[in-house]
């Protein structure tokens, strides 16, 4: 009896089927923004307070105290705040707005930077603090440019005003047109003058090559669960023409109701992708997993990026074909699953699509022959399917296992 089961086994597919649901959280705050993205070029990304996960940042987006900022290779940004404070930010750099009103368009503000290079200037009566791993620098009125190296080495040039460098070892006094460093362990150093053509120039060579589009292969609102084109193409900045020579990789994210993206055709799905674009053009599929309205946006280094507002309906049926399928698998599942909705999903082993696997065991040509379902920490759930072609149903096709995670 026994290698008659290991005969059958062998010749039918196996696949395994990983689902991962997520609590479904409404979050509302009274909380008003205290500043705005007044220029965004390549990739800068922005995790917001309000709604936590990194997603593409865009022109005129609003920023909030708590919010976490970093750009990427050949990016730029810059942030006006309320009181008329303007920070620009070089690439590769990482940091966090604190920020609170104090009066009428003034605020009291604090940068917490880990790393990277900023250009500030601070209006006159705003305050600002701005943190790194081995200094302090408290500004008022005054004009900045301040780099903070991976080892946390901070180089502060004062352009304007004064500026007060510290740290637990000391502290100095930097007036304008001097420049002053601290490390760990040690306090800032006594404060030098600077020439006019030593002064960093970074800010003034950022420049703007390309703009990203992205449209929908049709316009007109959507139906969540169902894939769709989506796609992406390249302007030169300059004259607008279609940027033939463009053969880079661009960042794709979204913000609003939960949205995944698929490069493979359909077979995985993820909240965010990377696209490589040849001659200015690339396609990208699709899909919403709940109704509602959804921003998606794309970037890439020395580009404007693009945005694309979504809006998507649930579909007109009872039950989803994922939900009947683990209805037949156990009954209780709907139970434990209530208030939950698929997050992401991929292929491991074998062959074909979530879609097609779901459909399968709907249609009885596959059957689930054990399930796992794990409860993690965050509240997320993850269920493990464990899936058989039914013998007799003449799939043809070889062993083989897959993985899919939603």
């Amino acid at each position: 009896m026994l290698n008659t089961n290991k005969l059958i086994l062998a010749h039918y597919k196996i696949r395994v089927l990983v689902l991962w649901f997520c609590i479904i959280t409404l979050g509302f705050s009274a909380t008003r923004p205290v500043a705005v993205m007044s220029k965004v070029i390549g990739d800068v990304k922005v995790d917001p307070v309000t709604d936590p996960g990194w997603r593409s940042a865009t022109w005129g987006g609003k920023l909030f105290d708590g919010d976490q900022l970093q750009t990427g290779e050949a990016s730029f940004s810059s942030i006006m705040f309320l009181d008329r404070s303007l920070v620009k930010i070089r690439a590769n750099s990482k940091f966090t707005i604190k920020s609170k009103r104090t009066v009428k368009r003034e605020l009291d503000t604090e940068i917490n930077m880990k790393v990277g290079e900023l250009n500030l200037t601070a209006t006159k009566g705003s305050r600002f603090k701005i943190h790194t791993p081995t200094s302090v620098a408290s500004v008022k009125g005054t004009e900045l440019n301040l780099l903070v190296n991976e080892d946390g080495t901070s180089v502060l040039t004062v352009i304007e005003g004064t500026v007060e460098f510290m740290n637990e070892m000391g502290k100095v006094l930097a007036t304008e047109m001097t420049t002053s460093s601290s490390s760990e362990n040690e306090a800032p150093s006594k404060p030098k003058e600077i020439p006019k053509n030593e002064l960093p120039t970074w800010v003034g060579k950022v420049k703007e090559e390309w703009r990203l589009n992205l449209s929908p292969d049709k316009p007109g609102e959507k139906d969540v669960g169902k894939p769709f084109n989506l796609q992406i193409t390249v302007e030169d900045a300059k004259d607008g023409k279609m940027a033939l020579d463009y053969n880079n990789e661009v960042n794709l994210s979204s913000s609003g109701a939960e949205f995944v993206f698929s490069v493979d055709g359909g077979q995985n799905w993820t909240p965010d992708a990377v696209v490589k674009l040849t001659k200015g053009r690339g396609v990208i599929k699709g899909k919403s997993i709940a109704s509602g309205k959804s921003t998606l946006a794309v970037s890439g280094g020395s580009s404007s990026p693009g945005e694309l507002s979504i809006s998507t309906k649930q579909q007109e049926t009872s039950k989803t074909k994922t939900e009947q399928a683990l209805e037949k698998v156990d009954p209780g599942l709907t139970e434990t699953l209530a208030g939950k909705r698929i997050m992401a999903s991929w292929v491991s082993k074998g062959t074909g699509s979530f879609e097609s696997i779901i459909e399968a065991i709907n249609s009885g040509t596959m059957e689930v022959t054990s399930k796992d379902v794990i409860e993690n920490p965050d509240g997320t759930i993850r269920v493990i399917l464990r899936v058989n072609s039914v013998e007799g149903s003449n799939s043809g096709e070889e062993e083989s296992d897959q993985e899919n995670e939603f």
